[in-house]
């Protein structure tokens, strides 16, 4: 898999200690599709749903030693779900983008779940490609009108939601 820079200085450490010197996130998509919950629902936002607490831990694990070695935790800001404009700070090794810190504004979600990173500040293209085609990919934000959807970019790059049950690819950032 192809690794972009992302963001330099740009992530809070979870310790408290300062800021991650670099954060990475995949060029394209995961080859496996992921719901972000088995049932239709944001209630408990990125907190709390299986796409954090279950699938990105597994994905760690198949990285290799010295990179799962290096990553660092950092605290992510994100709406608690279920129409709440609540936000919620978590300590995530791997992470799924929040809307604004991918297009610098929200369209489908509550505001101050972060800021935009360098790389899409820059015009760098939000189109991720699966086998070689277009995709779309989930973000951690919840849809700020709806207890059942989470956002993500669609294959032409735009800001989307769907159903938390629906398979859907990723592309995680992490931070070193």
């Amino acid at each position: 898999y192809r690794i972009d820079i992302i963001g330099k200085n740009h992530d809070d450490l979870a310790d408290g200690t300062g800021k991650a010197p670099l954060t990475f996130q995949m060029h394209d998509c995961y080859a496996t599709n992921y719901p972000m919950n088995d049932t239709d629902t944001n209630v408990g936002g990125w907190r709390d749903c299986q796409m954090r607490t279950q699938t990105m831990p597994s994905l760690k694990a198949l990285m290799p030693a010295e990179v799962q070695a290096g990553i660092r935790p950092v605290k992510k800001l994100t709406s608690a779900g279920n129409k709440s404009s609540s936000i919620v700070t978590t300590s995530d090794e791997l992470f799924l983008l929040s809307e604004i810190e991918i297009f610098g504004s929200t369209t489908h979600s509550f505001a101050r779940e972060g800021t935009q990173y360098a790389y899409y500040q820059a015009g760098n293209s939000k189109v991720k490609n699966l086998s070689g085609s277009a995709n779309t990919w989930w973000e951690r934000s919840p849809r700020s009108n709806d207890p059942a959807r989470f956002c993500y970019v669609d294959s032409s790059g735009n800001a989307n939601w769907g159903s938390a049950n629906s398979l859907i690819s990723v592309a995680f950032g992490f931070c070193f």
